[in-house]
């Protein structure tokens, strides 16, 4: 009797940490491009979720969705934005409850220190295999968050939070080829921090389509091979 009650918990355990790992999601560290814009002091994160950043920051020249749709493109980096702030290469850890901050400080971007009341944009394409809807991605951040694929929203969380894994599940619909995955993270005060995954087998890299000139060299040196791309605008 003992021993079938053993034996039974220890296979119970063993489907339970199978099950954890068959569901676990990588985070995507990258490479992303990054852009920043600037929130009204003291009225960041949460309350900023749903302002075009991207307009206000180019004087309504481009906006999130066009960003969104199209990726990176030659056309896009030409667009001048506030603070004379350019699209910037970089990975992002997969830990940490500051991973944005330390983010920008490496590759540059912003005015550096301790940046609060700003959100942040990351771009990535990611590239598929096959067509597939409903896919499972997660994300998590510090403060609110927004989420597009090919343009379409597909999530948002207006809330004040800090953050050091994935929080929030939804879905995703892939094509085959290449797919733009985007991510607002607006910042309040405190950490700023970004997680995100999807449930696929995908490459990710910054080959977007209307981008010639996109960085070839291993991830390692993509900070410094986007900034000589950069100079040619």
């Amino acid at each position: 009797m003992n021993s079938r009650f053993i034996c039974l918990a220890v296979c119970a355990i063993g489907f339970l940490v199978m099950a954890q790992f068959a569901t676990a999601i990588d985070k995507i560290e990258g490479p992303w491009m990054w852009m920043i814009t600037e929130s009204p002091v003291n009225g960041g994160g949460a309350a900023v979720t749903d302002v075009d950043g991207i307009k206000d920051a180019t004087k309504g020249k481009l906006t999130e969705k066009d960003v969104a749709k199209e990726g990176i493109t030659d056309k896009i980096l030409k667009v001048k934005f506030a603070e004379n702030y350019k699209w910037t290469g970089g990975k992002i850890a997969a830990v940490g409850g500051n991973n944005i901050n330390d983010t920008l400080l490496k590759i540059k971007l912003g005015p550096g220190g301790d940046i609060n009341d700003h959100c942040s944009y990351a771009v990535i394409n990611a590239v598929s295999k096959v067509t597939k809807k409903g896919v499972e991605a997660r994300v998590g951040s510090d403060d609110s968050v927004k989420v597009w694929m090919n343009g379409k929203e597909v999530w948002k969380n207006a809330v004040n939070r800090g953050a050091g894994d994935f929080q929030d599940t939804f879905k995703v619909d892939l094509k085959k080829g290449n797919n733009v995955f985007m991510v607002k993270v607006c910042e309040r005060g405190g950490g700023w921090s970004m997680f995100a995954g999807i449930d696929a087998p995908l490459n990710y890299n910054l080959k977007f389509k209307g981008l010639a000139g996109f960085p070839v060299e291993p991830a390692g040196k993509l900070a410094t091979q986007w900034a000589e791309v950069k100079r040619s605008y």
